[in-house]
């Protein structure tokens, strides 16, 4: 029996090796609880490998269900990004193999590197990663605003991920709650049709209320550019701003 990671890549832009992991498995699952799948690619999806595609919900990848599931049938099981990345199942992987499961994994592109190439900015510039969580009773971290700020200090980029959970963080929010650094970039819908990059000072950002795309978002903090970095994300200032 065969347990196979499927990265969904940041738009469900499925590798060749992927479709043919899907059509052969027995069973079909996936998890989004570090995004979302429209019900048009999902639909899609089964169209496309004559099976039912079951959503997982998150208490039930990091239990041994699936573990249990690949000790019977060849399952697969889908995952937005990368499998090993943005969404880490190692543990999962670790449990598989305890029990003489045979795993394989299919990478795929991931925020890691669509963000930092879509912007332009260099990769190995970028310090580490900040997560903001929507607002909760009683529930404030600042953890990642101090990451922000220790990037800053050493001249590193940061990438910023939002949180999805209960419903997916809109971008405005998320730069009021970045609003005492200086410029922003924001990524809305990486690497689907209507993909939107704006870059600005978050001020000019929350004053003049530009149209920044829908959800999924993900946010870059610059620091110090480059002139190459420059040159490139004034592709994306805003028309009014002065540089």
């Amino acid at each position: 029996m065969i347990l196979t990671l499927i990265g969904a890549g940041i738009s469900f832009d499925l590798t060749l090796s992927s479709v043919d992991a899907l059509k052969k498995a027995d069973k079909i699952y996936i998890e989004t609880y570090t995004g979302k799948a429209e019900k048009e690619i999902i639909e899609f999806l089964e169209k496309l490998t004559g099976k039912e595609i079951i959503l997982l919900p998150r208490e039930k990848v990091e239990s041994n269900f699936l573990i249990k599931e690949a000790t019977q049938s060849n399952i697969c099981i889908i995952s937005l990004g990368d499998p090993l990345i943005a969404t880490t199942h190692t543990v999962l992987i670790i449990e598989a193999k305890k029990a003489g499961i045979e795993v394989n994994v299919i990478h795929n592109s991931s925020v890691y590197t669509a963000a930092p190439g879509k912007s332009g900015l260099q990769i190995y510039r970028f310090g580490k990663t900040a997560s903001l969580v929507n607002p909760r009773p009683n529930y404030k971290p600042t953890s990642s605003l101090d990451i922000i700020r220790k990037n800053l200090e050493n001249n590193m980029h940061s990438l910023v991920l939002l949180d999805t959970e209960p419903e997916p963080m809109e971008a405005r929010a998320a730069l009021e709650m970045l609003n005492e650094f200086d410029s922003a970039v924001v990524l809305s819908r990486l690497g689907y049709p209507d993909e939107k990059i704006t870059y600005g000072k978050i001020i000019d950002l929350l004053e003049t209320e530009p149209d920044l795309g829908k959800p999924l978002f993900c946010i870059i903090i610059p620091a110090q550019l480059h002139p190459l970095e420059d040159e490139f994300l004034a592709l994306y200032t805003l028309k009014h701003q002065k540089r």
